[in-house]
C-alpha cells in the first residue's frame, strides 16, 4: 500500500470526526446537551484529543476509516436535525437543558423508554437483517468485512447504523434519567 492509501483513510477518518464535533458545536456549544458524559467532563478541548487516537486507528484500516465517517454523518445527521429549534430556544442550550430537566420530572419512566427506542428500532432491524442476510450468503460477516469488497462496504454502513441506534437509545436514555435525577436533587436541596 502507498501514502495515499493511508493519508486517505486519516482524511476521510478525520472529516467523519470532524463533523461531529461541529455539529455537536452547532447545537450545544456549552456540552449540555451532550450525551457523552467523557466529553462533557473533559470539555472541548477533551473531545478534540479523544479524535486522534480514533483518526490513527482509522489511518491503517479502511473498513475502519468507512466505518468512522459512515456513523460520524449519522451523529452528525442526527445532532444537527431539529437545531433549529435549540438554537433559537430562549438562552440556548443551557435553558434548553433546564426545560428538557423539568419535562423529565415530569414524565414516566415508562413513556421516556418508550419515546426513546425508535432509532433502535429503525437503525437496529433493517441493519440487523442485512447482516444474518450476509452471514447466510457468504459466511462469517467480519472475516467479509475485511474484504474491502461492495458487500463489506454495506455491511461497514448498516453496522455504522447499527450502532447509531443501539448507542443512541442507551446514552438518551441515560442522560434523561441523568437529568430526571439532577431534577431530583435540586428539589430535595431546595
Amino acid at each position: 500500500m502507498d501514502i495515499f492509501y493511508y493519508l486517505f483513510n486519516m482524511g476521510i477518518t478525520a472529516l467523519g470526526r470532524s463533523l461531529d464535533l461541529l455539529s455537536t458545536y452547532y447545537i450545544t456549544p456549552n456540552l449540555k446537551l451532550e450525551t457523552n458524559r467523557i466529553v462533557g467532563r473533559f470539555g472541548w478541548k477533551g473531545a478534540i484529543l479523544i479524535q486522534i487516537p480514533v483518526v490513527l486507528f482509522g489511518t491503517f484500516f479502511r473498513p475502519i476509516a468507512v466505518f468512522f465517517l459512515a456513523w460520524s454523518i449519522i451523529i452528525a445527521a442526527s445532532n444537527i436535525s431539529g437545531a433549529w429549534f435549540v438554537r433559537h430556544f430562549p438562552g440556548g442550550d443551557v435553558k434548553y437543558s433546564e426545560f428538557l430537566k423539568n419535562a423529565a420530572k415530569q414524565a414516566k419512566l415508562k413513556n421516556i423508554l418508550l419515546d426513546e427506542m425508535p432509532p433502535l428500532i429503525l437503525y437496529t432491524i433493517p441493519s440487523l437483517l442485512v447482516w444474518i442476510w450476509a452471514q447466510l450468503e457468504k459466511g462469517f460477516v467480519l472475516y467479509v468485512i475485511t474484504e474491502e469488497t461492495f458487500l463489506s462496504y454495506i455491511l461497514i454502513i448498516t453496522g455504522a447504523l447499527m450502532l447509531h441506534g443501539i448507542m443512541g437509545f442507551i446514552r438518551n436514555f441515560l442522560y434523561i434519567y441523568r437529568l430526571r435525577r439532577e431534577k431530583n436533587e435540586e428539589l430535595e436541596e431546595n
